[in-house]
């Protein structure tokens, strides 16, 4: 019996480190990149020292000299791997250990009450030697991290370099962690000794109380920095579009100065042709001819912001083979302010000629319908696609290879359209993507184009 004991218990301590690395694989390691050394080197971490963790175990209940020798192995084998960014590898590697040691005392306070009521000692049984009772406890804690880790997995997209900005926080979360595992010894031991009076849920209470307090003050730092940093990246984006807009406005305004110019061109090649000086005439024509070109750009909206921003997408798109079409009334007044115009109208065309240069065969095209009724605007753009996006909780997911760094034009997209109290939807049809924005109680005379 006791070597099947022995077993389980073995087999616990190496999924323990096992779920270590699980959390290290869906956060720094880059599993499918790992070399032969590198998973012998995994491996062995997890079946010796996962045998050793049993051995203890098989001694006392917890350790911190054990706690603070797994962080060092195990933080030593993924620096060996890793080989760079170690505050953080320190960090996560902590933070799991801690993590785990705090769970297997919340589950051992917890079963104070019903040994004591079943007549079973805590210290025989569970604190100071290794039994059934131990080993359901410690598998009870190790089931409860598995779960987390995997709820993270699924629902996180962390990775190394996002978390790198974030390295020393994590450590800081951790060594308090650390703190939080002292601390509590003392309790387990005291009540396990009888030095202290036994009140195991009080204590695992207590526990819980403040793990979720620091976890969730430590979450709410986390978050708020990256919101903040979204909104720097959403602020310089709608810059960066601004920036582009007063570019091209600025070319228009001198392509306008050189046709103006014309007029006094003409007074100059009329006098060349009076005197039928064709030599100084044709030399003339030669000397102006780079210097102005024609202004074709359309007026359809009546919103030059609009117009531009069309102008200078539909000739993109028109260099990339995608066939251009729109359908608009004339605005005016329009309630945005221009670089709202230009982030707005900018983001939403970019990721309609995105969509088609993405297509490997078939015709590609975009269709822009710009619409009033009544008080009512609708801007509706639909565009060819070869594969239909993938959604997720009613998020379209990029198809773009850094689906962090991207995403954010739709974001800025969206941020615009609720600032300005209206509705964005879209729908998937075979070879077709469509997304429509509807603005409410707009001020607007309309003309048809």
């Amino acid at each position: 019996m006791q070597r099947i004991l022995l077993f389980i218990q073995i087999l616990i301590s190496c999924w323990e480190v096992w779920i270590c690395y699980e959390l290290l694989y869906s956060t720094i390691l880059e599993k499918e990149y790992l070399r032969k050394k590198d998973k012998a080197l995994i491996y062995a971490n997890i079946l010796i020292w996962g045998g050793l963790l049993a051995y203890n175990h098989s001694l006392l209940f917890f350790s911190r000299g054990i706690l603070y020798t797994s962080i060092a192995l195990t933080g030593l084998c993924v620096c060996a791997v890793v080989k760079r960014n170690r505050i953080l590898i320190i960090g996560m590697v902590t933070l799991y250990y801690s993590l785990v040691a705090l769970l297997d005392f919340f589950v051992a306070f917890s079963s104070m009450y019903y040994l004591r009521e079943s007549g079973i000692d805590f210290k025989t049984n569970v604190y100071s030697s290794s039994t059934y009772i131990q080993a359901i406890l410690l598998f009870a804690a190790r089931w409860i991290m598995f779960m987390a880790v995997m709820l993270i997995k699924r629902r996180l997209s962390l990775h190394r370099r996002e978390l790198e900005r974030y390295a020393y926080p994590i450590l800081a979360m951790s060594m308090v962690f650390i703190i939080i595992v002292k601390r509590y010894q003392f309790d387990l031991s005291g009540m396990s000794e009888g030095t202290q009076e036994v009140n195991g849920y009080f204590a695992g209470t207590s526990l819980i109380f403040v793990v979720s307090l620091v976890l969730l003050v430590s979450m709410g730092l986390l978050i708020n920095d990256s919101v903040r940093k979204q909104n720097e990246i959403l602020t310089l984006r709608d810059e960066m579009q601004n920036n582009w807009y007063q570019n091209m406005q600025d070319e228009l305004d001198l392509e306008r100065i050189r046709v103006h110019d014309v007029k006094q061109h003409f007074v100059v090649l009329q006098a060349y042709e009076k005197e039928k000086d064709w030599g100084q005439l044709h030399q003339y024509l030669e000397k102006i001819a780079g210097q102005f070109s024609e202004t074709k750009m359309p007026v359809c909206t009546g919103n030059r912001i609009i117009d531009l921003v069309l102008y200078h997408k539909k000739q993109e798109a028109e260099q990339k083979n995608i066939e251009w079409k729109l359908h608009a009334v004339k605005l005016q007044n329009l309630p945005m302010e221009e670089h709202e115009i230009v982030s707005f109208m900018g983001n939403l065309l970019d990721n309609a000629i995105e969509a088609c240069e993405r297509m490997e065969g078939g015709k590609k095209w975009i269709l822009i319908r710009i619409s009033r009724q009544k008080q009512i605007l609708n801007i509706e753009i639909s565009n060819s696609i070869g594969q239909a996006p993938k959604e997720k909780d009613g998020e379209l997911i990029s198809s773009k290879e850094n689906k962090k760094r991207h995403g954010y034009g739709s974001k800025s997209v969206r941020r615009i359209v609720e600032r300005h109290e209206g509705e964005i939807f879209y729908r998937i049809q075979e070879g077709q993507f469509c997304v429509r924005v509807t603005f409410f109680d707009m001020d607007l005379k309309q003309e048809t184009c």
